[in-house]
């Protein structure tokens, strides 16, 4: 039991570090820390002393790592973001029961109960966050930036999201707190896809390679698949992800144009935290659906 609340504290306080450093260090995760909190996690998992256990725990850190390695590769998650939650999941593989609700987690790994309830917390805090900077930093009511195209798409999400509330209410019997849940991840949905342009224009710089980073990723939705294809015919290997080969050779092309770069994307790490909170009290946020369980 000690080492089980051991395991539930370090989650909790390494998740929060990463937080403060992904918020107060412009998202940069110091590799030391990183590698210093997987290192941890190995440790953890040797503790269980348990052949199959820490098999199963490394196992699963590794599909983690080998996942997120893709993810971070198609410019969709930065490389901190990847070794936290490998991390996260070596000091807690397995949750039986939650602290606050009496929920079986039908034997899932910890792991899903944090990506789950992280991009929750993540589709509530976009909106929050990026619509009222959005209407300061483009000087416009960001309702004259949603176009007719997104509006029909967010239209249809909301309707997806009912018609998947009234199944529940029918066949499952989701109690109010389902409906609630539903209802906060629809609200999130809707509002994310209806203003998908001014919340990503508020969060990228226009730049030259000369202030590129490695890590950066460039914002391809918000580029014309003329100038990518341009780009490309003088950098083959241009892409989403910003790495110093791709520098060099921006470089080494002399290629001047201005691309959109995420500066100021949403500290992942927030939302992770609340996730780990979310998970270590409720654990997986969809299974508070199924009342039978």
């Amino acid at each position: 039991m000690e080492l089980v609340l051991v395991r539930v504290a370090s989650l909790i306080a390494i998740a929060f570090v990463y937080m403060l450093f992904d918020i107060f260090n412009k998202r940069n995760i110091p590799s030391v820390f990183a590698y210093a909190s997987l290192a941890y996690g190995v440790v953890l998992t040797l503790l269980y002393l348990n052949a199959a256990s820490i098999s199963i725990s490394l196992l699963i850190a590794a599909v983690v790592l080998g996942a997120g390695y893709a993810v971070y590769r198609a410019g969709m998650l930065g490389a901190g973001d990847v070794l936290e939650f490998a991390a996260l999941s070596l000091i807690l593989p397995f949750q039986s029961l939650p602290i606050a609700a009496n929920i079986p987690q039908l034997g899932l790994p910890f792991i899903v109960s944090l990506f789950i309830d992280s991009g929750i917390a993540a589709l509530i805090a976009v909106p929050l966050y990026y619509i009222p900077l959005a209407s300061k930093v483009l000087k416009r009511p960001i309702s004259s930036l949603a176009s007719r195209r997104d509006a029909i798409k967010a239209m249809l999400v909301g309707a997806v999201y009912l018609v998947f509330l009234g199944f529940l209410a029918i066949n499952v019997g989701t109690g109010l707190v389902g409906v609630i849940i539903v209802c906060v991840i629809a609200f999130g949905s809707f509002t994310v896809v209806l203003f998908e342009r001014p919340i990503t224009m508020s969060m990228v710089r226009y730049l030259t390679f000369r202030d590129f980073e490695e890590g950066d990723i460039i914002a391809w939705n918000l580029m014309k698949q003329g100038q990518i294809s341009r780009i490309r015919k003088r950098v083959p290997g241009f892409d989403r992800l910003v790495t110093k080969k791709l520098i060099a050779e921006l470089k080494r092309k002399r290629v001047k144009e201005k691309v959109p770069v995420y500066k100021n994307a949403i500290p992942l790490a927030a939302p992770i935290f609340i996730g780990v909170v979310l998970s270590v009290l409720l654990g997986n946020v969809i299974l508070l659906l199924l009342p039978h369980l």
